[in-house]
């Protein structure tokens, strides 16, 4: 059975991608693309029955599950529409006149429909012994038919393949890992309920969230790790030995553990973390920065984190904070006091609050961000940290060598005296025990 889901599969991607340009122009692709995956799905539904390899009515269904792969579908959504209020929004570039939609509707439902009736007859039919190797596969099998084929045939420069790789392949591969382990432990209905949220999402909103790549590729891949992780910690470890996923062994072990640490919250943790580390690269939209002088206050006061926002310079206004690199190459965070046009290019006066003067005149061009959010004292931490740091560093650097060096200096001036004093020393401990070992030989004499 899953021979025959994948050859179909095959046919229609390549009857989509080489056969139908040539002979369908305007409309009438959408309606030759939506006819062959509805074949492709009654096909596979019909075979599947027949052989009672695949039967949607008689399938491991688990409504948690189905509820919970929605759920992650809709977090992923949330976290893209997050993330376009600190970057952009853009409009949908499809119509959306009642024809348009009911047409939007059947051209993206039909062949998730098909893909996961295909992913479900491969699944069903991957041995245990084998399940991981066939997870692997077949989420990059469908993977690849994601894509349309002159992805992969065009000629394009490496930097375009770097942006591909990163922004649509990886987050693509990502997504059908964890449709394709839905699928394996509660049948279709559950990667339909979590693709089928996605896909509803970009082909119905008129307003789509419009972050830069890395920013979108970096959600589009942390939420469906997060939601394998979230959905393998709800499966019981019965169901995932039945599945192939997991030994006796380890089952029983994890039903004999209680009272540690939950997946959960180390996934929490993980997430936080990447977050923190990719949100001082600025590839987020926004970039923290420990405030370590005094020039702002009482607005800001050393140890603060203000969050600072990639903003276009002329959208600055006379009074804002702003993030700036002095001439010398310095971050700096001032309040902007005036601005003007000069020589074609936008200049802006800055001045610390507690300061008396004006900074120097400062152009767009190193203008970082504005400010838009203060979290008081907590830049604290990474301030006594960056001090043990250092302190550690000149205590191993300067001190510590200094020690050594000035102690085997007054140990070769004092060698004579100390190796006498050691040898008296010696000398006398073995003079006493031989007084004690004597009268204990006397008394055992005697």
């Amino acid at each position: 059975m899953k021979y025959k889901a994948i050859i179909l599969v095959i046919a229609a991607y390549v009857f989509l991608n080489l056969i139908m340009p040539n002979i369908a122009k305007g409309l009438s692709i959408y309606f030759f693309t939506i006819a062959c995956w509805a074949a492709v799905a009654f096909t596979i539904l019909i075979i599947g029955i027949k052989q009672e390899k695949l039967n949607l009515f008689k399938w491991r269904l688990n409504n948690s599950i189905i509820l919970n792969a929605a759920m992650i579908g809709a977090l992923q959504i949330a976290a893209l529409i997050f993330v376009g209020f600190f970057t952009a929004f853009g409009k949908s570039p499809y119509a959306f006149t009642p024809m348009a939609t009911t047409i939007n509707i059947a051209y993206f439902l039909f062949p998730l429909i098909a893909s996961e009736l295909a992913r479900a007859s491969i699944m069903k039919s991957c041995p245990k012994k084998r399940i991981f190797i066939g997870i692997s596969l077949t989420a990059i099998f469908f993977t690849f038919i994601s894509f349309p084929l002159r992805k992969f045939i065009a000629s394009t420069t490496n930097v375009e393949i770097v942006e591909f790789i990163g922004s649509s392949f990886i987050p693509t591969l990502a997504q059908n890992l964890l449709a394709t382990y839905l699928v394996l432990i509660s049948g279709p209905s559950a990667s339909i309920a979590y693709l089928g949220t996605l896909q509803a999402f970009e082909w119905l909103s008129p307003i789509l969230p419009n972050p830069t790549w890395p920013i979108k590729a970096l959600v589009n891949t942390l939420i469906p790790i997060v939601g394998f992780l979230a959905i393998n910690q709800t499966v019981s470890p019965h169901r995932l030995m039945l599945f192939g996923l997991t030994t006796r062994t380890e089952a029983f072990r994890k039903l004999r553990k209680t009272g540690k640490f939950s997946t959960l919250s180390w996934i929490a943790i993980a997430l936080i973390s990447l977050i923190a580390i990719w949100s001082t690269t600025g590839l987020l939209g926004f970039t923290p920065t420990v405030i370590a002088s005094g020039s702002m206050q009482p607005t800001l006061n050393l140890g603060d984190i203000v969050i600072v926002v990639s903003t276009p310079a002329k959208s600055i206004k006379v009074g804002d904070i702003i993030q700036y690199q002095t001439a010398s190459g310095v971050p700096t965070v001032h309040r902007v006091i005036d601005k003007y046009t000069q020589g074609g290019q936008l200049w802006f006066i800055t001045k610390g609050d507690a300061n008396k003067a004006p900074d120097d005149p400062i152009n767009e061009r190193q203008v970082i961000g504005k400010v838009i959010l203060t979290i008081p004292k907590l830049g604290w931490i990474s301030i006594y940290l960056k001090e043990f740091a250092a302190n550690t560093y000149t205590f191993l650097s300067t001190t510590l060598p200094t020690v050594i060096a000035e102690g085997s200096q007054l140990i070769a001036t004092k060698a004579v005296y100390i190796t006498a004093a050691l040898a008296l020393t010696a000398y006398t401990y073995l003079l006493f025990t031989y007084r004690k070992i004597s009268k204990k030989e006397e008394i055992n004499e005697k």
